[in-house]
């Protein structure tokens, strides 16, 4: 991640709970979203990424300002290379960053928490439905073979 992001990390956001700011909260998103992709290959709306990334990018759709958003948005993409995700992670850190710095009025605009963007119907890993659903068709194939 960018060493200039992780400095207003470092300024912005307290060691646990949502920011007081917006300015914060935004950069705890961003963070999140980087962190979980380059730590354990998270993605948003892919997989288990939907339970850890998914409320952090619709925060950052609904509350960040226009060029956060949409550098936001473009991570919604499944079909994305990891080379690309990884790109499109880069430019938003960047803009964040440079967005953040440019306005500091944002550090005295209350906000919401990220997570209160979760949704619980959408934001589930449903990989595990296709595994499970493997496994049946490969007890059943098993129980075939035993007769």
């Amino acid at each position: 991640m960018n060493t200039a992001l992780n400095e207003l990390f470092d300024e912005l956001v307290p060691a646990q709970g949502k920011a007081e700011n917006l300015a914060g909260e935004i950069v705890r998103a961003v963070s999140r979203i980087g962190y979980r992709f380059f730590n354990d290959g998270d993605r948003v709306n892919v997989g288990y990424g939907k339970e850890t990334c998914n409320p952090a990018a619709r925060f950052l759709s609904k509350k960040a300002p226009d060029a956060i958003a949409v550098r936001s948005d473009r991570l919604w993409d499944s079909r994305m290379s990891e080379e690309d995700y990884e790109i499109a992670l880069d430019d938003l850190v960047q803009v964040t960053y440079d967005i953040i710095t440019a306005h500091p009025e944002m550090k005295q605009q209350e906000t919401c928490d990220m997570w209160d963007y979760f949704d619980q119907y959408e934001d589930r890993d449903d990989s595990w439905d296709d595994e499970e659903e493997e496994y049946e068709e490969y007890e059943e194939e098993e129980e075939e073979y035993d007769e």
